[in-house]
């Protein structure tokens, strides 16, 4: 059976050193994280052959270069971007790429998508969250947003750390590798990044752009669980959109398991979401590949769902 893993990571020394690295505590530039994130060749390779995963689809890690300015952005991005499809053109049958895309300049990120998709053969692009504290539904991003519609390729949006007065308000008062868990691996990414992909929907994004295609990881960032909920408290009497919150994601958002390798909210999502709106991802290195691996043994799904849930969505939505 072939796999596919749709949310695995790199980093380029640049843009790693213009974000100080990661404030993750165990990904530091020396460390075994840090060497996995800069491998774009035989140790990334020899991983995936480890746990049979036949193919990444590769993205920059979080936070990218969303909180850095867009003199900065622009170029890092563009770098990060041929540094990516340099490794794809050598192994074209392990690899392939989502954009890094410099959002503090719209404009400039929907030209780098354009590039991407256009020039480098790329399937889409990650967006790591916010950008300085302004969400996807801020009107600046249209331009950014129609262009993925235009180009008919799909927007992960993954999580990234949450602006300085969350984080005091919210997650302050622990031990820092506490703190910095809690704000986001552990909790805080996942709460924000439903939140963002409600914020879409409030503000109108998916009526505006209405072919725009979105992922989103680690089995739907809270939203299965939660969809019933946010329905009965924010229906059309109160949002003043046409539908429910939960129809205009079902129609827009696919997820992926990303990070997460259990039974039960595999289940949940699969209830919610369905089959086919379901794609594998083990989040590798942040995650093993054999963790992921184990899931697909272990998943109550048909041979038929198996295989879907392995590779073929993902050939749909990406159209390899």
């Amino acid at each position: 059976m072939r796999v596919i893993a749709l949310e695995e990571h790199f980093w380029t020394p640049a843009i790693a050193a213009a974000i100080g690295a990661l404030r993750n505590p165990d990904a530091g530039a020396d460390s075994p994280l840090g060497a996995d994130l800069a491998d774009l060749g035989e140790r990334r390779i020899a991983a995936m052959d480890a746990s049979g995963i036949d193919l990444q689809v590769i993205s920059h890690t979080t936070p990218g270069v969303q909180h850095l300015d867009a003199a900065s952005a622009v170029p890092l991005a563009r770098e990060a971007n041929d540094v990516l499809a340099a490794a794809v053109r050598e192994h074209p049958d392990r690899f392939a790429g989502f954009a890094t895309l410099p959002t503090a300049d719209p404009a400039a990120a929907a030209d780098e998508l354009e590039r991407a998709v256009g020039d480098l053969g790329f399937l889409g692009a990650m967006v790591n969250g916010h950008t300085g504290g302004r969400f996807l539904d801020d009107r600046a991003f249209a331009p950014l947003l129609e262009r993925f519609e235009r180009l008919d390729v799909p927007l992960y949006l993954h999580p990234t750390e949450p602006v300085p007065a969350v984080r005091e308000a919210y997650y302050e008062g622990f031990a820092p590798a506490v703190t910095w868990f809690l704000s986001a691996a552990a909790w805080g990414w996942h709460s924000e990044t439903a939140l963002h992909v409600l914020r879409m929907v409030l503000g109108g994004v998916f009526d505006r752009q209405p072919g725009l295609r979105v992922v989103i990881g680690h089995m739907g960032e809270m939203l299965p669980f939660m969809l019933q909920r946010i329905d009965d408290n924010l229906p059309p009497r109160a949002t003043g959109l046409d539908r429910l919150p939960s129809e205009y994601v079902l129609d827009h958002v696919h997820i992926t398991n990303s990070g997460l390798f259990s039974v039960p909210p595999l289940q949940c999502a699969l209830a919610v979401f369905g089959i086919e709106r379901l794609l594998f991802s083990v989040d590798w290195p942040y995650a093993p590949n054999e963790e992921g691996r184990r899931l697909l043994d272990e998943a109550p799904l048909s041979p038929d769902d198996l295989e879907l849930f392995a590779h073929a969505n993902a050939e749909r939505v990406l159209g390899l």
